[in-house]
């Protein structure tokens, strides 16, 4: 007989009708939650049996996932990969904001004698996050999944390859034959994840012989709103593009609104690579060409670090590993309209 899979935060939320931060903010007892909400979280809570079929027999100990943004598209699949990864080691998972995360909440954690904290799983951290300072001064192991950057960086971290899965959107780009290709940064080439994918679309074109346009170029935000502006930038030039790389879903999504506010086939007039592969790029018409970053991986390989440090007993060196990505090509990119 096949053993019924352990119910996750997201059946949780699913069975209480509230969303993923909410039932985390009635596990980890904070505020903010209406008592009909909350009551209806412990119903859902009881009837899955989530507590007694996700804690682990001989309890070692907790896991706490930070998260800067809990509407990010992709945090649920991480959040998922986390839980999985967990349950398979022993641990329980909890989940906190990152305004939440502070020196005295872990340090009572730490002395709580029914579930202690053991690690801490860093979602996307800022560079220079605060957070990595304070958990190095309290020796907790601790891992940062995707961070923004890893130079300088005092923990382990696991990102996708960004530079080799850019490389691989933009050469499937030229391989279609299109020769005047934009891009849709992010945040101004500030974060390493940016400069990769930026580098990768630089590094591209040289080797096709061909030369980095400024007026191709644009610095988003990763945003759809970001992803509108500039796509529609490029595509009101007098000279447009036939093709446009956007760092991210997000404004690959609003490029594709961009170019249907002008009344423009995709990929007839215009091809579009994205990078994330989140659920709604599939789901899109026609579905989003675009890089698929392992995100359960990456969760699974974070917890596996926190893990392995709590073995070692102390703090791990500060590898920064990459994980590698995949093209998906769907129904945005086709070779260039012949003039």
């Amino acid at each position: 007989m096949t053993a019924t899979p352990r119910p996750k935060i997201a059946d949780v939320a699913a069975a209480a009708g509230v969303s993923v931060p909410t039932v985390s903010k009635v596990l980890n007892g904070r505020s903010h939650v209406s008592e009909a909400t909350r009551a209806k979280v412990r119903q859902a809570l009881e009837d899955l049996d989530y507590t007694k079929r996700n804690a682990p027999a001989d309890q070692p100990g907790l896991l706490q996932l930070v998260v800067n943004n809990f509407d990010s598209p992709w945090v649920l699949e991480i959040m998922e990969g986390a839980e999985a990864a967990a349950a398979r080691l022993g641990y329980s998972i909890v989940y906190s904001r990152a305004e939440h995360a502070t020196a005295e909440n872990w340090r009572k954690l730490r002395e709580s004698s029914a579930n202690r904290l053991a690690g801490v799983v860093l979602l996307a951290p800022r560079r220079g996050s605060r957070l990595v300072t304070t958990l190095r001064s309290l020796n907790i192991p601790a891992v940062a999944v995707d961070p923004e950057g890893t130079e300088g960086l005092t923990i382990p971290s696991v990102s996708p390859a960004s530079f080799s899965g850019a490389l691989a959107a933009v050469g499937h780009l030229l391989e279609l034959g299109h020769r005047r290709i934009g891009i849709i940064t992010g945040r101004g080439h500030g974060s390493g994840h940016s400069r990769a994918r930026y580098a990768a679309y630089a590094a591209a074109l040289h080797e096709a012989g061909l030369p980095v346009l400024p007026e191709l170029v644009r610095d988003g935000d990763f945003s759809i709103e970001s992803g509108v502006r500039h796509g529609g930038d490029l595509l009101d030039l007098p000279e447009p593009p036939t093709a446009i790389f956007a760092a991210n879903d997000l404004q690959a999504l609003g490029v594709m609104n961009a170019a249907a506010g002008r009344s423009l086939k995709i990929p007839g007039d215009i091809s579009i690579v994205g990078f994330d592969d989140i659920a709604q790029a599939a789901l899109m018409s026609p579905p989003l060409t675009t890089v698929r970053q392992p995100l359960a991986q990456l969760a699974s390989m974070a917890v596996g670090i926190v893990a392995e440090q709590l073995e070692q007993q102390g703090p791990a060196v500060p590898a920064a590993l990459e994980v590698a990505t995949e093209l998906v090509v769907r129904g945005t990119t086709a070779p260039p309209r012949v003039q």
